[in-house]
């Protein structure tokens, strides 16, 4: 298992994820879908562009916890649907597992009982869902 391709809410990172990675050996993408900002203000690109920067901080920050567990981590911050892009991704990437966490600190991210649901019906490739 090459390639570990993990979408994630902000959640704290499961030490299953972890033991598995350095078990395998495996990269880990760590994913993170911001919804697309069409027809919107000059005032709301600017509020949109700092919850940006403040996601696009916090995918980093879990990075650095799997790199300092000896992880090869690479942190990706998308913009989409997030059932699309994380299947998208994984096809991408050549993911070999798919790894879903539950709903995190912030019900209107990504990872929803509903998307994790369109994920595992939807998806080609192997998916684990953690709690």
């Amino acid at each position: 298992m090459n390639t570990i391709m993990v979408a994630t809410n902000f959640s704290p990172l499961n030490e299953k994820l972890i033991d598995l990675a350095q078990v395998f050996t495996s990269t880990v993408y760590l994913l993170h879908v911001v919804l697309p900002n069409e027809d919107i203000s000059y005032r709301d690109k600017k509020e949109m562009g700092q919850e940006f920067a403040e996601e696009s901080s916090a995918l980093n920050e879990q990075a650095q916890q799997l790199r300092h567990q000896g992880i090869e981590t690479h942190a990706l911050l998308l913009e989409g649907i997030a059932t699309v892009a994380i299947l998208e991704e994984a096809d991408r990437l050549s993911a070999d597992l798919i790894v879903l966490g539950g709903v995190g600190k912030r019900r209107s991210t990504v990872l929803g009982d509903d998307l994790v649901h369109k994920i595992v019906k939807q998806s080609q490739r192997p998916v684990l869902v953690l709690p």
